[in-house]
């Protein structure tokens, strides 16, 4: 009987180890991956009030949106967890995984969801030249990967975005009417949501809806 319990006891504990070995990000249940293409890829994280997250690996360079704010504490591999205040919505910062993979796993220690967009890297578009125009709103990052900047606008206001290769993520929710040569259309936003613009021609945005709109507009270069 000692014997049985000890192969079961051993059993349990080798799957524990299993269970906490880390896995890639789009293997961890909340970060949600929502778009793909060869350049980037979108994950839409909502982790609600003590979710604590697989252990997970972020190898790709990544601009990051906070949408909802929690206190979260951030446990990297073999280290013990740092608590972090909550981020204001947002927040947006650009973190080099490429040169500096990082192995860790996230918890909400707070009473909300803590909610934040992940924008990867994953090739350039040789889009340098069409970063150089004049941005459309205060830039944010500034790198050799993207050019990052906050786009605000009351009802009835305008921005220009420009440039191939263009990731909008909204803070807010909202609703757009989107012009380029030849074509428009209008766009609702929920918190988080997104839209890709793939083409050369800038695109001309107007807030359409009754309340101010705040977006991050990421130009991949």
């Amino acid at each position: 009987m000692l014997r049985i319990a000890s192969c079961l006891l051993l059993t349990l504990c080798v799957a524990a180890v299993r269970a906490d070995e880390p896995v890639p990000i789009d293997q961890e249940p909340m970060h949600r991956l929502k778009f793909q293409n060869a350049h980037v890829r979108f994950f839409d994280v909502a982790l609600p009030p003590g979710y604590r997250s697989l252990t997970h690996i972020h190898q790709f360079d990544g601009v990051f949106v906070n949408i909802e704010p929690s206190p979260t504490e951030a446990e990297d591999w073999g280290k013990p967890a740092v608590a972090r205040s909550p981020r204001k919505p947002g927040e947006t910062y650009f973190i080099g995984y490429a040169a500096k993979p990082k192995v860790h796993r996230i918890s909400n220690v707070g009473t909300g969801v803590y909610h934040v967009t992940d924008t990867e890297i994953l090739a350039g578009c040789d889009s340098a030249a069409a970063a150089d125009d004049a941005p459309a709103g205060p830039v944010i990052v500034e790198n050799k990967r993207v050019r990052v900047t906050r786009i605000e606008l009351q009802p009835g206001a305008t921005a220009t975005l420009g440039g191939p290769c263009g990731m909008l993520v909204a803070v807010t929710g909202g609703t757009l009417q989107a012009r380029s040569p030849g074509s428009t259309e209008r766009i609702e936003f929920l918190p988080a949501g997104f839209q890709w613009r793939e083409g050369s021609q800038p695109v001309v945005v107007e807030n359409a809806g009754d309340e101010p709109f705040h977006a991050i507009d990421i130009v991949v270069r």
